[in-house]
Order: C-alpha cells, then sequence, then structure tokens
C-alpha cells in the first residue's frame, strides 16, 4: 500500500532514474531543528529519498534522488550549463540538473521591490522556465509564493491579478486539512486519489498567502477568487488561503504546506519565533497543540505528497 492508500498493481514500468535537483536554501531553519537535521536542502534529500525507496519498493523502477544546495542569500546558484537541456542528456551525468526546488523561509514576497536577492531568484526563475522546458521547477512556503510571483503573475492579463500579500486571517500554523482540487488529484490518483473527501493534512507555518482575484476588484477577500490561467491548477484551498499550490503539468509544482517537516521541525520554529512575533503564552500553546508532539502529532499525508513529489520529478503523472 502506498501513502495516500492506493495500490500499483505490479510493475508500473522499467525504469532507471538518477535525479538531480539543485535546492535553493532561502533561509537557515530554527537553531534546534538545524542542529538535530541541518539545512533545509538535507530535509528534503531525507524525505524525497524516502518517497522514492517507497516508489521503487512499489512499482520495480530504480529512481535515485540526489540534492545539491545552493545559497540564493548568498548570491549561490547552479550554472546554466548544468541544467538539462536535452533530452538525449547522458543520464548518468553527475553534472546535469533536473529540477530546482525553492524551500521556505520568512521573508515576504511582496517585498521584492527592497530586496535585491529575492530580484535575482526572480530572474533566475523566469529564465529556467523560459528556457529550460526540462528542467522541473519545485517550491514550499516562501518558495510557492515566488513561483507564483515569478511565473504566474502577468500584468497584461486582462482578467485577473496574481499577487503575495499577508494573509488578514492570520497564520496557518500545524496541521491543517487542505480541500484538494480534482483537476490537481486526476494528475497523480495512485499517490492522492484514495485520500477521504481529497482532503491532504499538512503541517503548516506561514502567515502569507498567494491570491488571484478579478482585475481591478477592490477587495482582495477569498470570496473575490478566481480560476488560473490554463494550463496552471491550483492545488487546493483553505478558508484562509485560497491558492494552496500550484500545478503546470510537466513542469511545475509548488505547495504552501510543508511536507518535508514533522511536529517536531514545526514546533521548533514555533518556540524560536514566538518572541520576534509577539506572541501571547495562550497563542503559542494553541499553535504547538495543532503541531503536535511527536508520536501524538495529529495525523497529515505529508508522506503521500512526497510521493507525489517523486512521481512528478520522475515524469509518473497520470499513472
Amino acid at each position: 500500500m502506498l501513502y495516500g492508500g492506493a495500490e500499483f498493481a505490479g510493475t508500473v514500468r522499467s525504469m532507471i532514474r538518477n535525479i538531480r535537483i539543485a535546492v535553493l536554501n532561502v533561509d537557515i531553519p530554527a537553531r534546534s531543528l538545524y542542529e538535530a537535521r541541518g539545512l533545509c536542502s538535507a530535509h528534503f534529500r531525507h524525505v524525497l529519498q524516502e518517497a522514492a525507496a517507497v516508489l521503487n519498493e512499489n512499482t520495480g523502477t530504480s529512481v535515485n534522488i540526489s540534492i545539491t544546495p545552493y545559497d540564493v542569500r548568498g548570491g549561490h546558484y547552479p550554472e546554466f550549463a548544468k541544467l538539462r537541456s536535452k533530452v538525449e542528456d547522458d543520464p548518468c551525468d553527475n553534472c546535469t540538473i533536473d529540477a530546482i526546488l525553492i524551500t521556505g523561509g520568512s521573508p515576504g514576497v511582496y517585498e521584492i521591490d527592497q530586496s535585491p536577492w529575492m530580484q535575482t531568484l526572480e530572474k533566475f526563475l523566469k529564465t529556467v522556465f523560459q528556457q529550460y522546458p526540462l528542467v522541473r521547477i519545485l517550491g514550499t512556503c516562501f518558495g510557492h509564493q515566488m513561483i507564483a510571483h515569478a511565473l504566474m503573475r502577468d500584468t497584461k492579463d486582462p482578467e485577473r491579478d496574481v499577487f503575495v500579500e499577508k494573509c488578514p486571517l492570520g497564520m496557518e500554523v500545524g496541521v491543517h486539512t487542505v480541500r484538494l482540487e480534482s483537476d490537481f488529484v486526476r494528475f497523480f490518483p495512485l499517490t492522492l486519489g484514495n485520500l477521504p473527501h481529497n482532503e491532504l493534512r499538512i503541517q503548516m507555518f506561514h502567515g502569507d498567502r498567494v491570491l488571484a482575484v478579478p482585475k481591478e476588484r477592490s477587495s482582495k477577500l477569498t470570496d473575490a477568487s478566481m480560476s488560473l490561467p490554463a494550463p496552471w491548477v491550483n492545488v487546493g484551498s483553505t478558508p484562509a488561503c485560497p491558492i494552496q499550490g500550484l500545478y503546470y503539468p510537466q513542469r511545475v509544482l509548488s505547495v504552501q504546506g510543508h511536507y518535508e517537516l514533522d511536529a517536531f521541525g514545526v514546533r521548533s520554529m514555533c518556540l524560536e519565533f514566538a518572541p520576534s512575533m509577539k506572541w501571547s503564552d495562550s497563542k503559542l500553546a494553541i499553535f504547538l497543540e495543532q503541531v503536535g508532539f511527536d508520536a501524538d502529532a495529529p495525523p497529515d499525508n505529508a508522506k503521500a505528497f512526497a510521493l507525489t513529489v517523486v512521481c512528478f520529478l520522475a515524469g509518473l503523472e497520470n499513472l
């Protein structure tokens, strides 16, 4: 049985795929989390390699995940010459990068006009998306928001505005339920198709959100939301955050939540950031209860989403 509750019937296909991901570290984790598990890139390496092992065991495939970390705050980016540019590139070439992943972080994308490093990141993402169609793009939390800003925001769109803002309904912290869009689930039926009521439970830690609203709409509340421009697909929504992820078939997959973190990871962030965010003791206690405590944490579907990410990276949509 796979994480989403679906079962693979025999071998999907015979394939060996070495997937090299350049992880763009946006921020430093909470100190206790860093001491225990390293940078964000290490968190993704662990969960994606674990998910690949599950995929291989259940399908007979041989998908191998490797991670190379980059410090974008320090101006460290993959060389464009190393990005996959041809289908016939040697699949064993360790220099070829198959995917870009942007991690979470504390900055707000709406501060980009005052942030040179964010402007550089935006230009890099646009270049990868426009000139390297074989390179897949992933983002989590801040990475999801930056993808929306860099790749979806179009001032010439006559119908909609796409932007990132502070969520007026407050932060989402702990395990929240995302109502997945059926248009997204249909691309990954074997990893997400059996989730009850198309609901994904996932750890979150964010106070910003992506919105798509009608052009010139004065209200930016969730009831003013609208569909995304094709072929973009909304992953799902919560009452506070109507765009919980973005999917562009065979190109882009982002998510607001943190499938790479468990209760320990999110609890570490709560405890470190509570003073700077001026949370009261009662507010911190509520958030910690929503996060949970290790074995007693509320159940989530993080592993199902990590497996979905690996299927996306390996080109196994629509299985």
